[in-house]
């Protein structure tokens, strides 16, 4: 377990507004430590965090490391949340705490239903709803863009993915959205009524699609519902699960790319729409914006399974170590002049998505949604800028995260 009596810990606040407007100087000097820093966080304790890119991808391909802490002699992650109502434990169920057969049997199943779902055939849909969302925001005075644009549309895609009624998509939306920007227990405990909804529907939604299919509209929801070429299939609990999933992960991810997105487009000396109307140069910025602002500043928890030496660092088994993602796609061994934004740097084989088996589900969407968000916004406002209000821009103070809490824009036409 972590040595909180070691000379060796180092103190490093990921949440600093300084940190998070300018990494650079602070994962340099982490960078400088080692391979491994070891520090203490809010909400994560004492744990490591790799610093650079190499580092990053072989913990996050290391059979050593398990998510799960009760692999590494710990409690089961279950029994962290012993105070969490009834309903709501199977979403600790999570793919995403999973290792070895148990993770690989649950993303066969997640991945063949993706690949039976064409992503990019969303495109059009996707731009309908970025429409709706623009077509009332005022051009008279500041509109706060996180609220009115990038927080909602990534909802109202993951209900089109999943394929639920359209009549039910802005009460699911509301319902699910605070998992999305958990505070402490306290704002969990207020998200509850949301969360109880959410389950109740959705398992009533599962039903529909065993006994008539035909009447849920087609999308991932019927093609996880479906049995495996194995005749394995996933479990309502199971189901349920990777639904929450899809929501919390996909969302946090999505929202804060295109906020950020936003405001590196906004620092560009060329106009915006010289950039969003070329789909190739786009799809290349979108990396990039990735990369340098690294939305998920980290992994969850790996838990050391056995005593071992990771990268030349001494481990002890339940030690706890992070892929600082946001290190690794500031790396100068991998990138070249990484602090700089270059919305044409080829290759980028940045870490956004993470690494590994663990790498992100939806990347394809997400991708797609920053795209379609960021060309109808400057399409529709080429003239938008940052409004001149007090505090216009506000960093988000969730831990991991390196987005805006606030972006009060100007939408002129």
């Amino acid at each position: 377990m972590p040595r909180s009596n070691d000379h060796d810990l180092s103190l490093y606040d990921l949440t600093a507004p300084q940190f998070l407007a300018d990494p650079s100087p602070v994962l340099n000097r982490m960078r400088n430590e080692g391979p491994l820093v070891r520090t203490c966080l809010p909400l994560f304790g004492e744990l490591f965090l790799t610093t650079g890119d190499e580092a990053a991808r072989s913990l996050l391909k290391d059979s050593r490391f398990s998510r799960d802490p009760a692999a590494a002699g710990g409690k089961p992650i279950q029994r962290y949340f012993w105070w969490m109502p009834p309903f709501i434990r199977p979403l600790m169920e999570s793919m995403l705490a999973k290792d070895g057969d148990e993770h690989k049997r649950l993303r066969s199943l997640v991945d063949h239903a993706f690949s039976r779902h064409s992503i990019e055939d969303m495109r059009p849909e996707l731009a309908v709803m970025a429409d709706r969302l623009l077509d009332p925001l005022p051009t008279d005075v500041p509109v706060e863009i996180v609220r009115a644009y990038a927080a909602p549309l990534p909802l109202m895609a993951i209900c089109a993915l999943l394929g639920l009624p359209k009549a039910d998509r802005p009460r699911v939306s509301r319902w699910i959205s605070p998992i999305s920007r958990p505070r402490g227990v306290l704002t969990l405990s207020r998200a509850l009524p949301g969360l109880y909804r959410t389950v109740r529907y959705f398992r009533k939604l599962f039903e529909e699609v065993r006994t008539d299919p035909e009447r849920v509209p087609a999308g991932l929801i019927r093609e996880l519902t479906r049995v495996g070429a194995d005749g394995d299939m996933l479990s309502e609990n199971e189901l349920l699960s990777m639904v929450f999933t899809l929501f919390a992960a996909g969302h946090v991810t999505t929202v804060h790319l295109i906020s950020d997105a936003i405001v590196g487009l906004l620092d560009l000396p060329e106009p915006p729409s010289s950039i969003v109307s070329g789909p190739a140069r786009l799809s290349l910025a979108v990396e990039e914006f990735m990369r340098f602002y690294t939305p998920v500043l980290m992994t969850k928890p790996h838990f050391a399974t056995e005593d071992l030496d990771f990268e030349s660092v001494p481990i002890k088994r339940g030690d706890r170590v992070s892929a600082l993602l946001i290190g690794a796609n500031y790396d100068p061994a991998r990138f070249d002049r990484p602090e700089e934004m270059r919305l044409d740097r080829r290759p980028n084989a940045h870490l956004g998505f993470g690494h590994g088996l663990h790498v992100c589900l939806g990347m394809q969407l997400a991708r797609i949604e920053a795209q379609v968000a960021l060309e109808r916004l400057f399409t529709r406002f080429p003239a938008l800028r940052l409004a001149d209000t007090h505090k216009a821009v506000t960093f988000s103070k969730q831990m991991g995260v390196r987005g805006f809490e606030r972006l009060d824009l100007r939408l002129k036409p």
